[in-house]
């Protein structure tokens, strides 16, 4: 394990995504226009109506995912991360009216259906990535 401290904190960044808005691609696109680099998702809230996540499918030593789309109304009720040297890597908890639930790494291909609402917090000190390890999975490390 490896643990990390920052004790700077910049701007609280808000974003709303409007209806059928892709919404990795325009999380992406919003850090860059504001030049964020290193940030944390404090919240992520609002609905879908195209959801693409992925999931782990086996405990092997290599990476198994399974991916998934479905193209339904989905009510986001929490999506978290962090952002390292400008990349998302985000998380999303989401239910279906017929009370499924679906829970996954956040994947390019997200619509808003109504809106999404989004807060960051700016972390400047924050100088971490993401390296590949041994089995190619992308830790936190040290830029």
């Amino acid at each position: 394990m490896r643990t990390f401290d920052f004790k700077e904190y910049g701007r609280v960044i808000v974003m709303h995504l409007r209806k059928g808005d892709p919404v990795l691609e325009s999380i992406t696109e919003g850090l860059k226009e504001k030049q964020v680099k290193n940030a944390v998702l404090l919240s992520g809230i609002g609905s879908f109506r195209k959801l693409s996540l992925h999931g782990i499918k086996a405990c092997s030593d290599t990476p198994s995912d399974y991916y998934y789309t479905l193209e339904a109304p989905v009510e986001l009720g929490c999506l978290q991360g962090i952002v390292l040297d400008g990349v998302p890597h985000l998380h999303a908890v989401c239910s279906t009216p017929d009370g499924k639930t679906y829970v996954g790494h956040l994947e390019p291909g997200c619509e808003a259906q109504f809106l999404v609402e989004l807060s960051f917090l700016e972390v400047p000190d924050m100088k971490l990535t993401r390296r590949l390890d041994e089995f190619g999975i992308g830790y936190i490390d040290v830029l």
